[in-house]
């Protein structure tokens, strides 16, 4: 509730006008985020020339400097996501014939809904939170997911700040002139410019789901959010982008010093030549009037005194550092080569694939979440072929131990068959990454097949 009179009201536009700049100021910390996980080099070099403008490099030295970019973030990245989409989870919705499974899963295998999971995934531990728009191609007649980080979008919230009211995505039209597609509960419109027009095919600028009568929210939008912070964004992961933008400049220093002692710089002493002389193999210099107490005509090198071993140590270290910080272990960067035995490997992980567990926690319900979206547009748009809302969605994560033998396998199947907690409905589903329904199926068949001779 906004407070009322002459006072409040210059405070509110007061508050109202921080908040503008507040989100500038966001957007714009996002796009640098964005550059980097990128790899859009123009902007990394813009970036960094901000940042070492006189410390270490003078603007003189920047105008000709070609910063040394190596990558890192998608390194660390993907190696903390990795070992959860070895093998593609098993979705399915409950209750559903063949037919329509069959439907169910074609859907999904078009929208490529593994790959942009995964795409958002490895976004979000980045950005924290992303944001998976399902999009209704009228052109295309297919659905599709466009995975959106937080420099592209602004969002509204309502009383509980991790739920969004309104959100207004940034985005390109054909003649790449930038546009913003707003969504509410109950509207859609676009905003090019100072202008508020309608999207193709909705001129009266309503949300075409706010019908669902789902009882969820009718924004075609998912959040994968990795931890909440005190706003709807939260912290990104400023560990792994200062130790990128801290790697890019500390090679650039490294190489441009080496490439400086390569090139030596020389010093003349009483040589009487004229700035910028050069010299080149077999040349002869005649120093004439030299008298007796002169200093004697000579020419030295200047050789820097650098300990590039201490230096890429400590670069090394540095990247150990930041590496440990994100549960990997230094090991897996390390360029000494040591045998680990299997244990070993398991209790070097161990901080890993605790984290990894809570991911799977954090992916369950945005996937779950997505999938209801999906269902939403999917539904609106093809009422002939609509998915039941009252049927559930089914996920499950199969195992796969990197360091597990066969014959480890077929020991813990063994046991599992043993002590009951599975059977071979389930190992069956595990192993061929299908739904208990598919699996139950196969195992009919394989029961009743008779051979003849």
């Amino acid at each position: 509730m906004l407070l009322t009179g002459n006072i409040f009201n210059e405070l509110n536009k007061a508050f109202a006008g921080s908040i503008r700049k507040s989100e500038i100021h966001r957007l714009s910390l996002y796009e640098e985020f964005a550059a980097f996980y990128n790899n859009d080099y123009e902007a990394v070099c813009s970036y960094l020339r901000e940042a070492t403008l006189n410390n270490p490099f003078s603007e003189e030295t920047l105008k000709d400097l070609k910063f040394r970019h190596l990558n890192i973030i998608r390194k660390i990245i993907n190696r903390t996501t990795s070992g959860i989409f070895t093998k593609d989870p098993v979705i399915s919705l409950s209750g559903l014939s063949r037919e329509k499974q069959k439907l169910f899963s074609s859907l999904l295998g078009k929208c490529r809904f593994v790959q942009k999971v995964r795409e958002a995934f490895r976004k979000a531990v980045y950005f924290n939170v992303v944001e998976a728009n399902v999009i209704w191609d009228s052109a295309l007649n297919k659905l599709r997911i466009d995975i959106i980080t937080p420099n592209n979008y602004t969002v509204e919230t309502g009383n509980d700040y991790l739920e969004k009211t309104k959100i207004a995505v940034r985005k390109a039209d054909e003649h790449g002139e930038i546009y913003w597609s707003v969504w509410s509960e109950s509207s859609h419109y676009l905003v090019k410019g100072d202008n508020i027009i309608p999207a193709n095919g909705n001129n009266d600028m309503v949300n075409p789901y706010k019908k669902s009568g789902s009882g969820r929210s009718t924004l075609p939008f998912a959040a994968l959010r990795i931890e909440e912070g005190d706003d709807y964004f939260g912290e990104p992961n400023w560990n792994v982008f200062l130790h990128q933008k801290n790697l890019d400049i500390r090679l650039t220093d490294l190489n441009e010093t080496e490439l400086k002692t390569l090139h030596q710089i020389y010093l003349g002493i009483n040589t009487n030549f004229s700035d910028g002389e050069s010299f080149k193999a077999g040349d002869f210099k005649q120093i004439n009037n030299v008298k007796e107490d002169d200093r004697e005509p000579k020419i030295e090198s200047i050789i820097a005194k650098a300990d590039y071993t201490s230096v890429r140590d400590n670069i090394d270290w540095h990247n150990k550092l930041v590496l440990n910080s994100e549960g990997i272990s230094g090991n897996s960067v390390s360029t000494e080569i040591t045998a680990e035995s299997g244990a070993a490997k398991k209790i070097d992980e161990l901080e890993l694939i605790e984290r990894r567990e809570e991911y799977k926690t954090i992916l369950y319900h945005f996937m779950k979440e997505l999938l209801e979206v999906i269902r939403m547009v999917w539904n609106t748009y093809n009422p002939s072929q609509a998915l039941p809302e009252d049927k559930d969605f089914e996920i499950s994560f199969t195992e796969s131990n990197l360091f597990e033998t066969p014959d480890d396998k077929k020991k813990r199947y063994d046991m599992a068959l043993e002590y009951g907690y599975k059977d071979k409905i389930d190992i069956t589903s595990e192993e061929l990454e299908i739904s208990e329904e598919e699996a139950k199926a196969i195992l009919n068949i394989r029961k009743n097949r008779s051979y003849s001779n």
